[in-house]
């Protein structure tokens, strides 16, 4: 068999595997109704194994699904997703330079609304400000999601504070932890940054073509995983609940909570969203300084509209900004 089938067949007998768990099947049977050769069948058992599935068999030669290995795998993350579109298409890469650009390379060729594209690595992950991702093997979470926003390009930088409010209810779906949001794309435990947001349009004038949005969580990292110049800043799922999280049950549970706020974004921005993304944010109140590029603006952090601005209270009046780069000034 080719690679393909041979994939293509182990994927088929996992999923016929699974509709009964525990549950022990004969050779014989499952090559009657999958219409394949035995030989065939135990090939396809044996890379299920090496994937990290627990395929087990009994004494009397039969095989039963016990258990799934937390690989971000396309076939675990669409088993059961509860979700209409978004992750019902995945690419899913042991490695890849960055998550961003294959989706961006999908969306040209109009992957469908929803598209997932996710990975165990990243060797050139992007974040904002042309700054990179610190992207641990097989620890983290790196992943995007393709979308054709029917809005006004002037609305996108709204997607930002969308997608880290489902991460931050994510999160809080776990343990009754502090999370924040920090304005316009971070999510953060403790007052330490847990996850970050890059969203990249492709628009005209009046016209969204396609968003990528891209998601980086620290999932299952220990703090010494970090490196000294992020370690105090930092932090990871693993660290603040104290134990793993499966990986794959947490992008289901974000994937299903970017729907359902992508839906309300859909039809009325952020309106619907903004009581819980200001309950969530860690900014407002304080005194900020914002940087634009090199102009230095403070004031206190009043709102986030309902365009995704952060409006500050300055000394020319109340002003929004749609990007830059924001932090807290300490008190003297």
């Amino acid at each position: 068999m080719t690679d393909i089938n041979t994939n293509a067949l182990s994927d088929s007998l996992l999923s016929v595997l699974r509709r009964r768990p525990a549950r022990f099947h004969s050779l014989e049977a499952l090559a009657k109704v999958m219409k394949v050769e035995k030989a065939d069948l135990l090939f396809a058992i044996d890379l299920l194994r090496q994937t990290g599935y627990e395929i087990k068999p009994d004494s009397q030669g039969r095989y039963a699904f016990i258990s799934a290995p937390d690989n971000l795998l396309a076939i675990e993350i669409t088993n059961d997703l509860k979700t209409v579109r978004i992750g019902k298409t995945v690419y899913a890469y042991k490695s890849v330079q960055s998550t961003n650009t294959v989706a961006a390379r999908l969306a040209g060729v109009n992957a469908p609304e929803g598209t997932v594209v996710i990975a165990e690595t990243q060797t050139k992950g992007r974040g904002r400000l042309g700054r990179s991702w610190f992207s641990l093997e097989e620890k983290g979470i790196y992943l995007s999601i393709i979308i054709y926003p029917d809005i006004d390009p002037a609305k996108t930088p709204g997607i930002s504070i969308m997608t880290a409010l489902s991460l931050a209810d994510t999160i809080q779906s776990y343990d009754s932890l502090d999370v924040g949001i920090k304005w316009p794309n971070d999510c953060l435990i403790n007052g330490r940054k847990v996850a970050g947001i890059l969203t990249e349009l492709s628009a005209e004038v009046g016209k969204v073509h396609h968003v990528i949005v891209g998601i980086g969580i620290n999932a299952n990292h220990r703090r010494q995983d970090f490196p000294p110049d992020i370690a105090k800043i930092a932090t990871s799922l693993r660290a603040e609940m104290k134990e793993p999280v499966r990986r794959v049950e947490f992008v289901q549970r974000f994937l299903k909570s970017f729907e359902s706020d992508y839906r309300l974004f859909q039809k009325s921005g952020l309106k619907p969203l903004r009581k819980r993304i200001l309950k969530y944010s860690v900014l407002l109140g304080k005194k900020v300084k914002i940087d634009l590029k090199g102009s230095i603006v403070t004031g206190t952090a009043v709102d986030i509209d309902e365009n995704g601005n952060l409006v500050l209270d300055t000394t020319e009046g109340l002003r929004p900004f749609n990007a830059g780069e924001v932090s807290i000034l300490r008190r003297m």
